[in-house]
């Protein structure tokens, strides 16, 4: 996935023009203009979070109109071949679905009738023109740094002594109040402004690691990282440029991914991963247990540490069978020198029986809730 930057007054393609690429804006704004009888008409202006350009890479058809950066813009491009793909392999029946809405569109966009089209974007295409809305909220919130780190310890369940801090989003929003991921995550994903969320975190992230010392023993930050960034070939080089400029040795970052990404994405991941792990960088396999994820991922991809869900974790003081399945697991990451970090530790009588089991690390609320950073660092 490549990115591009254009100058203000810039076109990105005419209408008319064959249609290769659809694009998401990640700063600026893009105006659309359509020509007809040699009269043109402003059908849109877009701005950081929207996507334009996808009808045509949808059906086929030429580009219906023109769009002229109005501002100075940085655009993701998302080649034709990879969206058909992507629609090739879906369900039939989404598929079917995206090329009626596409057709939907074209025939609303003939008529010229700006009444029909707002109809349609407030009822057949239900939430949709409120999601705008919201994606112009999340891309705002980020350039005002309302998009904050969270951070919750990962502690030696021995000692109770913190080995590091996972690094979780959470938005104080002057409109919204405090919003948790499932807020505004999920919108973030399908528009690709993940991809700024999670730079800006990791970013801030290694600022206050840095400020946990040099020392051989000082704590280590866990950032997560979507899809998205497996398709970006720019994700290595970034996060060197972060290292080098906070003054952090890369074994003090460890870079959290799902197994839904690796399944999603396990053709790019290899190499990003190799790529991670040659340069220092540790990984982890976060959310263990959640999916269906294949026993291969230990073994076939580079994974330094093991994230053992929650879920797995819950009723295991009442389940032998449960508790032969953690035992086996750690048994099996110990021979692969992956080392394990159980999640969702909620009581003293969990972290008894994993300590009985041979864990070590641990995160959950029976230690802290992911907190403020202010709040934490006061406690360090």
């Amino acid at each position: 996935m490549l990115t591009r930057d254009v100058a203000a007054g810039e076109v990105i393609f005419r209408q008319g023009d064959a249609a290769d690429v659809a694009y998401l804006i990640e700063a600026g704004t893009i105006g659309i203009r359509h020509a007809l009888e040699g009269e043109s008409r402003r059908l849109a202006l877009l701005g950081p979070g929207e996507v334009f350009g996808e009808m045509g890479v949808i059906d086929g058809e030429p580009r219906s109109a023109t769009a002229t950066a109005e501002t100075p813009a940085r655009l993701v491009m998302v080649r034709a071949e990879k969206i058909q793909q992507s629609i090739a392999r879906s369900d039939p029946f989404f598929a079917e679905l995206m090329r009626k809405l596409v057709g939907r569109l074209r025939q609303t966009r003939a008529m010229g009738d700006s009444e029909v089209m707002a109809a349609l974007q407030s009822s057949d295409f239900g939430p949709g023109f409120e999601e705008v809305l919201r994606e112009r909220d999340i891309a705002e919130g980020i350039i005002r740094g309302e998009i904050e780190p969270f951070l919750q310890p990962i502690v030696d369940l021995r000692t109770g002594a913190v080995r590091g801090y996972e690094s979780l989003a959470r938005w104080r929003s002057a409109k919204f109040g405090l919003m948790t991921p499932c807020d505004f995550l999920p919108l973030a994903r399908r528009t690709g402004l993940i991809r700024r969320i999670d730079l800006t975190m990791a970013d801030r992230a290694l600022n206050i690691c840095a400020g946990f010392g040099q020392d051989e023993d000082a704590p280590f930050v866990a950032i997560n990282v979507s899809a998205w960034h497996l398709r970006d070939r720019t994700l290595v080089d970034t996060l060197k440029r972060m290292l080098a400029q906070h003054r952090l040795p890369p074994r003090r970052v460890c870079v959290e991914i799902t197994e839904t990404m690796l399944i999603d994405e396990t053709s790019d991941a290899d190499s990003m991963l190799a790529e991670l792990r040659d340069c220092g960088i540790r990984i982890a396999l976060d959310d263990f247990g959640t999916g269906f994820s294949p026993l291969a991922f230990l073994y076939r991809l580079p994974i330094d540490i093991l994230k053992i869900d929650g879920s797995l974790v819950e009723g295991v003081e009442s389940s032998p069978r449960q508790r032969g399945v953690l035992e086996g697991l750690r048994e099996l990451c110990g021979r692969l020198g992956i080392e394990v970090i159980v999640e969702g530790i909620e009581s003293r009588q969990t972290t008894g029986i994993l300590l009985e089991l041979g864990f070590t690390l641990g995160q959950g609320t029976r230690f802290a809730a992911p907190r403020a950073v202010d709040d934490v660092l006061k406690k360090v």
